[in-house]
């Protein structure tokens, strides 16, 4: 049975969308706004992104994403410092600092924390089922669907 657009039940940005920073929270693109109507667009500014706090019971994460969040900044002018792909890290720990004109990037924090937030909820739990199961082997039946972990922290950034 064909679809039409009226049919749509989800609404997932596309890789385009998400590349021309279309997917994101309305803040940002109010706020570069008002940084070009105060003359402000030139400012340049050092965001820090951090985890402000574990779930309960977890004393350390894995970073993970940052193949992925590098590629959503590829070709904006900006720098990126961030901790190794697969390192441990601490609550309020500086995980990633992006520098440049904000409103080069501002478009693209909610891709960034996104992807951070999902590849590091990953990699997390898997180092935690890894760490439990000693030597013994882990392996997963659970069908490929099924690979979105619920995330109880959210990544936040400091400006």
């Amino acid at each position: 049975m064909a679809s039409s657009s009226r049919d749509v039940k989800f609404h997932i940005a596309s890789q385009e969308d998400i590349i021309a920073g279309k997917a994101t929270d309305i803040y940002f693109l109010r706020t570069v706004e008002v940084l070009r109507a105060a003359g402000l667009e030139d400012a340049r500014v050092r965001a820090e992104f951090h985890v402000a706090s574990l779930p309960r019971g977890y004393k350390w994460a894995i970073f993970a994403g940052l193949k992925e969040a590098l590629y959503a900044l590829e070709g904006k002018p900006v720098t990126v410092y961030s901790l190794p792909e697969g390192s441990l890290f601490y609550e309020n720990e500086p995980i990633m600092t992006i520098e440049g004109r904000y409103v080069d990037f501002a478009v693209f924090e909610t891709t960034v924390l996104g992807i951070l937030r999902h590849y590091t909820s990953i990699a997390t739990k898997a180092a935690r089922v890894k760490k439990a199961a000693g030597d013994r082997r882990v392996s997963s039946s659970a069908p490929a669907s099924c690979t979105r972990p619920y995330s109880p922290w959210p990544i936040g950034r400091r400006i």
